[in-house]
């Protein structure tokens, strides 16, 4: 949105409505169609453009208009400048209609597959109208677009907020036990419950450290000088039950993304992993706005899923006895 607003300085959005529909139509004549403008003015604003921003956005060759690279550069903000417009717009339109605003919201892959989908459906149960514009990102990248883009997500929900300063805020908001997934039969003489030191001799489905989890279990292995015999390196969790599955070592992951995936792939073994560790469960969103009403309620029925969704996870041992978790 910052850059959003950077536009707006230099140009109008006519004119950003005029550069796009050039590039896409490939011509003043189709741009000019697409619009409903006439290809004099056409033509004329994107001139007028050109001039403002002291630089050719298109080649005249053989009376073609090849965009330039600066063209390419801009193009795909804006392609961002109109969706920020669209979203104005769409808001004015329900505040029209007394609807309720979207709520912007993004999620890790783990949390939002297996938390978000009910959150979202108990929060419309009790507000039918509201809207949503959901999206998954890593937990860095989640940190990245909230601090370096205040309108972009209203909250975020991530493992541990690492690194979250001015202008995130942070509110903790639950914490989930960690397991351990390997191939069925590699763990059949292993312990209940797996430390890190019994994994000191086998091969290991390692997080990076850009995650929470990474970090937690490097910190703990360096604590014991342990050095872990990692094969193979990966960013989402989901990704390394799957590894995991096919005996590409044994993973270490938040116990819901662990019985979630052995729920549907009965070729795994889980163990419980260090009852000592866990990850914080955490709520970011920009200090700029902070938590509205409505924000916080639907923040509210998360933690509540969340909470509810872990310790059924805990107790599935008692329920399926051969689910080791």
């Amino acid at each position: 949105m910052y850059r959003y607003w950077l536009w707006c300085d230099m140009l109008s959005y006519r004119q950003v409505e005029v550069f796009h529909a050039i590039m896409m139509a490939g011509s003043v004549s189709g741009a000019a169609e697409r619009l409903g403008l006439s290809q004099p003015s056409v033509s004329k604003t994107l001139q007028t453009m050109e001039y403002d921003l002291g630089y050719l956005l298109f080649d005249r060759i053989k009376g073609r208009l090849q965009p330039t690279e600066e063209a390419r550069a801009l193009l795909q903000e804006a392609e961002r400048a109109r969706e920020a417009l669209q979203d104005v717009r769409s808001f004015a339109r329900r505040l029209r209609h007394g609807e309720d605003s979207k709520l912007r919201v993004t999620a890790t892959p783990a949390l939002g597959l297996q938390v978000l989908p009910e959150a979202v459906s108990r929060f419309r149960e009790l507000q039918p109208r509201s809207l949503f514009d959901i999206s998954t990102h890593h937990s860095g990248a989640i940190l990245d677009t909230i601090s370096r883009k205040s309108f972009g997500f209203d909250v975020g929900f991530t493992f541990g907020a690492e690194g979250a300063e001015s202008p995130v805020g942070s509110v903790e908001i639950g914490s989930v036990s960690l397991a351990c997934v390997a191939k069925r039969g590699v763990l059949d003489n292993s312990p209940e419950e797996i430390g890190l030191e019994d994994l000191a001799s086998l091969p290991v489905i390692s997080l990076h450290e850009s995650e929470p989890l990474g970090r937690l279990l490097a910190e703990k292995a360096r604590e014991l000088g342990l050095t872990l015999d990692t094969q193979i390196r990966v960013q989402t969790y989901g990704i390394a039950c799957a590894l995991a599955e096919r005996g590409g070592g044994l993973a270490i992951v938040d116990a819901m993304t662990a019985v979630g995936h052995a729920q549907n792939n009965p070729a795994v073994d889980l163990r419980r992993f260090d009852a000592s560790l866990s990850l914080p469960v955490t709520a970011i969103y920009p200090l700029a706005r902070g938590l509205p009403v409505n924000t916080r309620r639907f923040v509210d029925a998360f933690a509540e899923v969340l909470d509810e969704k872990h310790a059924s996870f805990l107790d599935r041992s008692a329920i399926n006895p051969d689910m080791d978790i």
